[in-house]
């Protein structure tokens, strides 16, 4: 028997990413784990091969067809992707793990116990990359809730801002955008998506709603000046310490979780208020930023150990 068998669903990059950083993380605590899309093996393979787990980790939602191949299950939720009417396949969960304070209110009284685990992002720090404090990364990638519209108006009206560099999926970008806007195809390779992440020094992450949020916990790794949506979970990772925060004027519910529109006078003013700030502010703020991540990382790691340890769950 193995210890913990971490299910996702197939062919979503975020998703996969979330499994394999829970993997590392659950590696250096000493505890064994493998990963299986849910489309990978049928339940009954790992039936039939007597290779049940000792528990089964479902990643975003439920998928009741695992949940006899573990001892115990857990789920660790997006509370912005997961409907309403999956809220009785908690019956089969014996315990909730959320990422963020926000997941946590969403499940609360849901009908399975939670507690609060957090979650990292990879580290995409390059030292050896030289910094454009002056250059604005908008990483949209396959979402549609990053804010992408608000920005590109924004930069429509703005022809006197620097560059906007739009990093978006085909199959989302808009057909046209601001003479001022370069659209880079989502599809690039992890390096060069790496590169842009760490060269440019101001990082737009307007989002409506998130799960966790790698767009901006990755920009605090770079530790880049990072302007984002005052609304939960997004403002739970940056503060006005060492970022830009945009309140939201709008809200609308979201499956359990809810999806916040920024006030575009309030972002504009954002953005023309970093693109102006003195070098040396953008500095400090990135070198704060970095430690937020270091220490959004370093807790994480110490949830998994007490949470998911040998002993747990």
């Amino acid at each position: 028997m193995i210890d913990t068998l971490i299910v996702v669903k197939d062919n979503s990059y975020g998703l996969t990413r979330d499994a394999e950083l829970l993997a590392t993380a659950l590696a250096e605590a000493g505890i064994a784990a493998e990963i299986a899309g849910i489309a990978d093996r049928s339940p009954m393979d790992w039936l039939l091969r007597r290779k049940r787990a000792r528990r089964i980790i479902h990643i975003e939602r439920v998928f009741p067809r695992w949940t006899n191949a573990g001892e115990a299950n857990i789920l660790v939720p997006n509370q912005e992707r997961f409907p309403h009417r999956h809220l009785r396949r908690l019956r089969g969960i014996d315990l909730i793990l959320a990422k963020t304070r926000e997941a946590a209110r969403s499940f609360e009284g849901r009908g399975a116990p939670v507690d609060y685990l957090g979650f990292t992002s990879e580290d995409r720090l390059d030292s050896a990359v030289q910094r454009d404090w002056g250059r604005v990364l908008h990483l949209a990638g396959g979402s549609t809730l990053k804010g992408t519209e608000d920005v590109l108006a924004l930069w429509e009206r703005h022809p006197e801002w620097p560059e906007l560099l739009l990093v978006q999926k085909r199959e989302n970008a808009p057909a046209n955008v601001p003479t001022n806007v370069r659209l880079i195809d989502g599809y690039m390779s992890d390096a060069e998506l790496r590169r842009l992440q760490n060269e440019c020094g101001i990082h737009l992450c307007p989002s409506r709603s998130e799960g966790w949020g790698h767009n901006i916990v990755e920009g605090l790794s770079c530790g880049a000046l990072v302007i984002a949506t005052d609304a939960p979970p997004m403002n739970e990772h940056v503060s006005a310490e060492f970022g830009l925060l945009v309140a939201a004027n709008r809200q609308e519910p979201r499956h359990l979780g809810t999806n916040y529109y920024v006030d575009v006078s309030v972002l504009e003013r954002a953005i023309g208020s970093a693109i102006a700030m003195p070098q040396e502010h953008k500095v400090a703020r990135g070198a704060l930023a970095r430690d937020r991540f270091v220490a959004i990382d370093r807790d994480f790691s110490a949830a998994v150990r007490r949470l998911l340890g040998s002993q747990s769950a």
